[in-house]
């Protein structure tokens, strides 16, 4: 199978699938827009992974299940693979997806009322998985510079742990601003954290969505000792499509580590996967190669794109540099409107991103994210509707 510019060219229509990025805003919105907001991506699946969902589909029964040495191995094999981080079997833990894992992690590391550090503005599940645990929220904004630039304010993470941070939840690649944090970058991170003894999950489940190749380091391959309090969440869900099918993984060598957020899972009733779920996803480590290769260079081409029209187009908006992700993080602020001036005009125009604040109440506040990943013309359609929306 050919995965070219071609094949993400081919548009698809998702309306009637009960999609949440398509048919559910519509429903909430009560008008016809062009969902450019949530993750996920308006692609074909690759044919490796819809040919064995319909194989496995041909058996007819669908009883209790568990994850087979096969399918296992086939992730591992990709990890090393494609990022260079070498794990065994008993490293890894299945969960329904990476935000089960950041709640797990919240409350099987911490205790009520203990501090966990969050960098704003960040994906909104972060600050949820915090409060809704009644955990302290410590935030440690990135540097935001003029260019629309990020980076790490390492000062403000060690002043937390001073003040008794137990946890922090790192994004990387940093959702909404594009970014993977640079090895030197992670290394000083994990050199304070390990310091003062506080335990790290780190959300990676952008990490395949490399702009720039090989900008992506694994935390692990900075944590590296079996002791460290340290753990990565990902899931194939996002490099391939799959958000609907609910399977993610936790890697850790840290078993004390393991076996506190399965006991958190086992409590809550996780114990097994979804049967397409997994022959869906031992299908995308072990087959899905060429189909990501494809995906990742329509991607960049999509990047440069949406960044060369917008500085034709609209000059105004400051879209931060990235390396990584699918999502284009737009400072709107120069047109001096609010939240939610900025929502009507978008939605009047018939196009939906997703609103600034849900990553950060005041980070986040004159800013929205723009989804690419689709094909082409839905991309320059929707630079169409914003120009409609924001130009005099």
């Amino acid at each position: 199978m050919m995965y070219d510019r071609s094949y993400f060219d081919q548009p698809i229509s998702r309306m009637g699938t009960a999609s949440e990025k398509w048919d559910g805003i519509q429903e909430r919105e009560h008008c016809d827009l062009l969902p450019m907001w949530v993750a996920d991506m308006d692609f074909r699946c690759a044919e490796e992974i819809t040919d064995a969902i319909r194989k496995r589909a041909e058996h007819p029964v669908f009883g209790y299940t568990f994850s087979t040495e096969k399918a296992t191995q086939a992730m591992l094999d990709f990890m090393e693979r494609r990022h260079g981080l070498t794990l065994t079997s008993n490293q890894q833990s299945m969960m329904p997806c990476v935000i089960t894992g950041l709640k797990a992690g919240v409350l099987a590391l911490t205790n009520p009322g203990d501090g966990v550090i969050v960098q704003p503005p960040v994906y909104g599940p972060f600050f949820a998985s915090v409060r809704d645990n009644d955990r302290k929220l410590m935030e440690c904004p990135l540097i935001h510079h003029e260019d629309g630039s990020y980076e790490m304010d390492l000062a403000s993470v060690e002043e937390a742990c001073k003040n008794g941070a137990k946890l922090m939840l790192l994004c990387n690649p940093h959702n909404p601003v594009g970014h993977a944090w640079e090895k030197n970058v992670l290394e000083k991170l994990w050199k304070i954290l390990n310091h003062y003894g506080v335990w790290l999950v780190s959300d990676e489940i952008h990490e395949d969505f490399q702009l720039e190749p090989g900008c992506f380091t694994p935390i692990l391959n900075v944590a590296t000792g079996e002791n460290d309090k340290v753990c990565s969440l990902t899931s194939a869900s996002k490099s391939f499509n799959l958000a609907g099918l609910q399977q993610a993984v936790m890697f850790t060598r840290n078993q004390e580590m393991k076996s506190r957020m399965e006991a958190v899972m086992n409590n809550a009733g996780v114990v097994q996967g979804n049967i397409f779920a997994m022959e869906a996803t031992e299908a995308a480590f072990g087959q899905g190669d060429n189909w990501l290769d494809g995906l990742l260079d329509y991607l960049r081409g999509n990047a440069e794109y949406l960044r060369r029209e917008l500085k034709a187009r609209l000059p105004e908006i400051v879209l931060s540099p990235s390396n990584a992700t699918y999502v284009g993080w737009m400072d709107m602020r120069a047109y001096g409107l609010t939240d939610e001036e900025l929502t009507r005009r978008t939605h009047e125009a018939g196009v939906a991103f997703t609103g600034g604040p849900f990553f950060g109440a005041e980070t986040g506040k004159g800013f929205l994210r723009f989804n690419f990943a689709c094909p082409r013309a839905q991309v320059e359609e929707a630079i169409c509707r914003m120009e409609k929306a924001f130009k005099a």
